[in-house]
Order: structure tokens, then C-alpha cells, then sequence
């Protein structure tokens, strides 16, 4: 009999990059652009609703996770270790509970792929994500506002041993995310519930995504004959697998490709549905799930210089990985409905697979299809759906035990407000984070219990029409602080009403000048030179906010005022002149005004820490500079084809 399972706290040591605090102002608009330009003829009325539902305006209210390094750091992490004799997940409580590591002790092998070093990048809603593991999204299109946050985590008991709960409040959506990890032997099983607070149904979003080691003969399986696919040129389309362009390119082997793409299955007639990457030798990871979760998907970097240079740029020279992942929908670019008051659940399967290496090696259909029996001997379907509802039905209202880790306290901030209590199993406790004043104003309606917020930390509002309403009213009674209005405004800016958030802007500017609600007028300002004066001002408040820096200069450039920018460069704060992104707007301004020369010295050596995925800016001005010839790879983060001989516009 296999001992039970346990939790256990640890430390994990490992080099990288300092995360660096949360940014101050409120993100108005995506962090990048929808990859969706175009959907396929090919699309059904159903996925053409799915696709055109639930897209965010804004990460608001969460804020922006932009300062991060490059340095290599020794950091010490808390890290939660779920383990018997058979298997040890361990879990990162700060950084979205994220899956670190899935080690099978009966095989002496690492299932997942483990990145050697902690590098953040743009990847995410909010900005910051890493590479690595498993991680659980929940929100909207894209890596979750949760990725590089706290959850809470504790211990409850259940039958087999002791299970790690996770939980937190999701704020784009408020909606609340559960994941119970527990063991059965050396499988891992992740259930997972949403749970909808509110009356109205909302769009609801889940993806699994699963890093596993690539390797030149690594091949991931998934019974289907076909997919939709994105590959930034903007474009969902329907293609054959595993040859979608060349008889001679076999995507089912992720190296074998040149340029990074998503390949969502078609797998929505299927029961016990799997997907599964395997190396040479036989032996990878299997992920099943009970039917609830139905979209399985395969993204793969290609062997291009752009998709090299991005794994090099999320880990190491050596990093090589792929990404087999499961989600609600057929595609990640779709989203489903909660009901009012629901709740949707599924469990997943993670497990080694072992097959013969010749059947690896042999043709697609037949290895996916033994790859899917293996599964199945390993996690029948009707054995998950019973594991599924003896842990619905036993474990997933159980309270759990005292905390392991404490994520925010903006579940007891949007409780109080709605006077109601936690869902079962998912305490919602105060915290001393920016939550506190909210929820105390939330408890008493009193406008007095926001005074605790500073003008040098003004926390982002939280702009649901909950909250806009109840805020509305504070400002409306006698004492409104500054915040109050600033709160207002934000909810008014982005929603577009423009001009009843300048009214609100300027009344909190009134009582309490800030940089933030100074910076949300030069947003709205009618012309380039009103909105670079408002800057100015918002500046000499707060002359160390690096991102309202850039985004000055960035505004400046943009207006085709280049020679300001460079002026305005030379008087910034060291560490501000000195970040990547202000130097790379340094280098878009010396080639905007003819000094090429100039620019090419910058881009020597130039590192951005928060490049955003998609983001051409640095091959783009080597192509207009040195038009013809070859990018360098460090500069070349180009995610789809482009001739080096096109000078981009």
C-alpha cells in the first residue's frame, strides 16, 4: 500500500530575477493587442459568438507588474511540497501556484519542464509571467492576472491523504478559483471548481498550461486529424495534423517547425480526452481530464532564430521546452458563460506515460492512439468522472486547515461589499495589503476608512460597477477624500466617459494633487502639448515612477516630438534613463531624427527587461536601419515569418 500523501513546507533556492513591486497606474487598455485579426470561414456561428464574447477592455482593476530584472539573484522562495513514495509536485503559493516540478521517483525522472533560472517577461495579462511548470488560468485570453501573485493555500484532510488547496479571488471576472491537488498513487490530480458569486452570469475563461521538456526528437499526441491554429500573423484557421502546410513537417515534433504556433485540437467528439508528449525512449507526461474540459491544444516555439532567442530570453541558452495544454473551449481565443450563482468543476490527470520506441517513432495516428490507451490503462474516463465526484461531493467544501500561505484580501474586501460569506472551502480573511481600506469602507459605507490610502501609494481602484456605484455615492457625501474622486474617475476613464472622468480627475487634483489622476488627464488631453505639460506635472510628483517615464516618452515619440524626448532622456533619474525600455525609445528617437549611428550604438547590448511577446520593436529598427541585412539574434524576437529584405512601416 502506497504511504499517504503529504504537504510540506519548503524553501526553493534557485537564480533569477527580482519580480519588483506593482506598478501605480491604472492600465486603461490590454497590455498587447488581441492576436485575432481574422477567424476562418471555417468557423461556426457557436465559436464566432464564443470568440467575440468576453473581451477585456482592460486588466483593470488589478495593476501592472512591470519592474522587473534580469539580474541573476539567489532567491528563496516558499515552495509547498505535495509528495508519497511514488510522486512529489512542488508548489509555488507566491507565484500563482504554480507546479514547479512533478518528479516520478519510480522512474527517477522530472516530468516537467523546470526552467533553470526565474525570468520574468510580457507575457501576461498583467504584464509579468515566467516559463515553466503548470500553470492554472482563469480570466480572459492569455496568461492569468494570477500568474505572478500570491493564492492563499492550505491543508485539507481527504480520503487518501492530505490535499493542497488553493484558492483566490479573481477580480477581472470576480470570480473564484479553486484547485485541490492531490495524489493517487504516482498520478497527480488537479480538481478544480469556479465558483460565480454574483447574480449575473459572466464570460468564463480556463486554460491549463503544462511546460514540458523539448528536445530534437520530443513528440506530443493527441488523437485528432485536425486544429485550429494561430501563428501571429492574426489569422484562426482550420488545418490538418499533423501535416498542416508540408508533408515533409511533422508538428506532432515541435522542433521539426520553423516558427512558433498554437494548434488547438479537434477533439470536442472524443470521451477521454488526452494529450501527451513523449521522448524518444518511450517515456514523457500525459495529461486527461473529466469531460468538462474539452479543448486540448499543443504550443510549440519552432526552431526559427525568433523562437529561439525567446527561450533563451525565458531561461537559458540551453531552455527548450513546448507547451501541452487543456482548456474549456475549443480555442483560447473563445469563451464560455457562467450562470449566476454557479459553479463549474473538472479534474485533471498529470501522469508518466510509457510506451515502446517504436510506436513513438511510427505514424501519428497509431502512436496517438496507443498514446490514448496508456492513458486510459492509467485513468480509465469513468474511473476520473468517479474521482471527480467523490472529491465534489467529500472534499471540495471542506474547510481547510490553518493557512500555508496567505494570498490577497480582496475576496473579503468584494465579500463585505456584497454582504455576503465565503464559498464553502475558501475562506476569505482580511489581509493588510491594499484591500484593508476597501473592505473597511465596504463594512460601514464610511468615505473616513479610505483616508488610510497615501497619495505616495494611491492603490488602483477596483472599477466593477459594484464598486463604481458604491464609490460614486462616497463622493457625492460631504468629506470626500481625494481618493474618492481619483476611484471615480479611473471608473469613468475606462469605460470612456471622458469627460466625466476629467470632472473627477480634476476634483480629486483639488484636494490632493497626485501623479496618478495628473496622468489620467494627460491621457484624456485633446493635443500632444497639453498632455506632455500634464506629464511634466505628473512627473515632478513622482520623478522615479519609471513606467510613467516611458510613457511620456513613448507618447512624445508617437507625436513625432523626437528631439524632446532626448532632451527630456538626459534629465531623467539614472535608474530611469538606464532602464531598457527608455533606451530603446532613445534609439527609436535618434533614428526618427537621422542619427543612425547613434541608434545602432544604443541597440548594442540593449536588454528590455519587460519585451512583450509579439513585440518586433527591436528587429524593426534594425530592418529600417540596416535594411537588407540579416538581425542579429540577439535583437531578432520576430514570433512569424518576415524576409529580412521588407522594411517595416
Amino acid at each position: 500500500m502506497n504511504e499517504p500523501a503529504r504537504v510540506t513546507p519548503r524553501t526553493l533556492v534557485l537564480s533569477g530575477s527580482h519580480l519588483g513591486p506593482e506598478g501605480q497606474l491604472p492600465p486603461f487598455t490590454p497590455v498587447r493587442p488581441s492576436a485575432l485579426a481574422r477567424l476562418s470561414e471555417h468557423a461556426t456561428p457557436a465559436m464566432r459568438e464564443r470568440v467575440e464574447r468576453g473581451r477585456l477592455v482592460s486588466p483593470l482593476p488589478y495593476a501592472l507588474l512591470s519592474d522587473y530584472d534580469r539580474a541573476d539573484h539567489e532567491l528563496a522562495l516558499p515552495a509547498l511540497e505535495l509528495s508519497n513514495d511514488l510522486v512529489t509536485a512542488t508548489v509555488m503559493p507566491t507565484l500563482g501556484g504554480r507546479v514547479w516540478s512533478l518528479v516520478d521517483h519510480t522512474r527517477d525522472r522530472e516530468l516537467l519542464f523546470v526552467n533553470p533560472r526565474l525570468r520574468f517577461a510580457n507575457f501576461g495579462l498583467t504584464d509579468a509571467w515566467f516559463a515553466g511548470g503548470i500553470e492554472w488560468n482563469l480570466g480572459s485570453t492569455g496568461h492569468t492576472t494570477m500568474s505572478t501573485r500570491p493564492m492563499h493555500a492550505a491543508v485539507v484532510d481527504g480520503p487518501d491523504g492530505q490535499v493542497l488547496r488553493l484558492w483566490e479571488w479573481e477580480r477581472t471576472r470576480d470570480l473564484v478559483l479553486q484547485v485541490d491537488l492531490w495524489l493517487d498513487g504516482a498520478r497527480l490530480l488537479a480538481s478544480t471548481r469556479v465558483v460565480n458569486p454574483d447574480p449575473e452570469p459572466k464570460p468564463l475563461y480556463y486554460w491549463t498550461n503544462i511546460a514540458v521538456p523539448e528536445t530534437d526528437g520530443t513528440r506530443v499526441l493527441v488523437p485528432a486529424t485536425s486544429a485550429w491554429r494561430t501563428d501571429y500573423s492574426g489569422l484562426l484557421d482550420r488545418v490538418t495534423v499533423p501535416h498542416p502546410d508540408d508533408p515533409d513537417v511533422d508538428i506532432s515534433r515541435p522542433a521539426a517547425s520553423t516558427y512558433a504556433a498554437d494548434y488547438f485540437y479537434e477533439v470536442e467528439d472524443q470521451r477521454g480526452r488526452v494529450v501527451c508528449a513523449v521522448e524518444p525512449d518511450g517515456h514523457g507526461l500525459a495529461q486527461a481530464s473529466t469531460e468538462a474540459l474539452s479543448g486540448r491544444k499543443l504550443f510549440l516555439w519552432g526552431s526559427g532564430p525568433g523562437g529561439r532567442r525567446w527561450q533563451e530570453w525565458l531561461g537559458t541558452l540551453a531552455t527548450r521546452y513546448a507547451e501541452i495544454q487543456a482548456g474549456l473551449c475549443p480555442t483560447q481565443l473563445e469563451h464560455d458563460l457562467i450562470d449566476g450563482h454557479a459553479t463549474r468543476s473538472w479534474t485533471e490527470c498529470f501522469s508518466a506515460l510509457d510506451l515502446a520506441p517504436e510506436v513513438v517513432a511510427g505514424d501519428y495516428a497509431a502512436a496517438s492512439a496507443a498514446a490514448a490507451s496508456a492513458v486510459h490503462e492509467t485513468a480509465p474516463p469513468d474511473w476520473l468522472e468517479e474521482r471527480h465526484a467523490r472529491w465534489l461531493a467529500g472534499v471540495a467544501d471542506l474547510e481547510p486547515g490553518a493557512p500555508l500561505h496567505v494570498g490577497s484580501g480582496w475576496g473579503a474586501a468584494e465579500l463585505a461589499l456584497r454582504g455576503q460569506s465565503a464559498p464553502h472551502g475558501m475562506p476569505c480573511a482580511p489581509v493588510d495589503d491594499d484591500s484593508a481600506p476597501l473592505r473597511r469602507f465596504a463594512e460601514g459605507r464610511e468615505a473616513a476608512a479610505l483616508a488610510a490610502i497615501t497619495t505616495d501609494h494611491p492603490t488602483v481602484p477596483p472599477v466593477s460597477d459594484r464598486w463604481q456605484s458604491a464609490l460614486a455615492e462616497a463622493a457625492d457625501a460631504p468629506g470626500a477624500g481625494w481618493w474618492v474622486h481619483y476611484a471615480v474617475a479611473v471608473g469613468h476613464h475606462v469605460r470612456g466617459a471622458h469627460e466625466a472622468a476629467r470632472a473627477a480627475y480634476v476634483r480629486s487634483i483639488e484636494q490632493a494633487p497626485t501623479a496618478t489622476a495628473l496622468r489620467g488627464l494627460a491621457l484624456l488631453a485633446g493635443d500632444s502639448e497639453e498632455a506632455d505639460a500634464l506629464f511634466s506635472r505628473a512627473a515632478a510628483l513622482d520623478p522615479d515612477d519609471r513606467r510613467l517615464a516611458t510613457e511620456r516618452l513613448a507618447r512624445l515619440h508617437a507625436s513625432g516630438r523626437d528631439e524632446e524626448l532626448l532632451d527630456l532622456v538626459d534629465r531623467l533619474p539614472e535608474r530611469v534613463r538606464a532602464h531598457g525600455r527608455t533606451q530603446l525609445l532613445v534609439a527609436q528617437a535618434l533614428a526618427a531624427t537621422g542619427r543612425g549611428e547613434e541608434a545602432l550604438e544604443v541597440l548594442d547590448g540593449l536588454e528590455v527587461p519587460d519585451l512583450a511577446e509579439g513585440d518586433d520593436s527591436t528587429s524593426d529598427l534594425w530592418l529600417a536601419l540596416r535594411p537588407g541585412e540579416p538581425v542579429p539574434p540577439r535583437l531578432d524576437f520576430r514570433m512569424s515569418h518576415q524576409p529580412a529584405d521588407v522594411v517595416p512601416r
